[in-house]
């Protein structure tokens, strides 16, 4: 299932959330991005564990670098390895680069926990792509965890 770019904003509208909208140039990845965007900005990793079938969404401040080994160590886990490009198109209907909290719809089985560093503002904004990597929207991050639990989803918050 692909979830689409309307979808988020139905999802927003429906939840009365505000946000705003920034459109720039495709961004796969927040390293080196050529411009700005308001406020704080973060990264979202889609990882496994090595055994058994748990599968992990990592929300990362953006200047943070994803240490795997540490990750694995916080979440319990022998070891997280970033899940394949097949597998992330099968879970969550997108491709790397594109990976967002938009998409957890597609995860229609609840395979995903979603992990939040805990040095990310709860009291400012927070920015993800709806579903395309040509937009960012910004919204509150207090906004977000309500966006979270409409999906179902109780982020496990961890310090990294």
């Amino acid at each position: 299932m692909i979830v689409s770019e309307q979808a988020a904003y139905d999802l927003l509208h429906d939840l009365q959330i505000e946000y705003q909208r920034v459109d720039h140039p495709t961004i796969t990845s927040v390293k080196n991005v050529p411009f700005e965007l308001p406020g704080p900005q973060v990264k979202n990793l889609v990882l496994k564990a090595k055994k058994g079938k748990k599968i992990y969404l990592v929300i990362l401040a953006d200047e943070k670098q994803a240490d795997l080994k540490e990750l694995a160590e916080v979440l319990d886990e022998k070891r997280l390895s970033f899940l394949s490009e097949e597998s992330l198109l099968d879970l969550l209907g997108t491709p790397p680069g594109t990976v967002t909290p938009f998409a957890l719809p597609a995860d229609k089985e609840k395979q995903i926990t979603v992990v939040i560093d805990g040095c990310i503002d709860t009291n400012d904004t927070v920015g993800f792509h709806p579903n395309t990597n040509k937009t960012t929207l910004m919204i509150q991050f207090n906004d977000f965890i309500k966006v979270l639990a409409h999906m179902g989803y109780d982020p496990l918050f961890i310090s990294l």
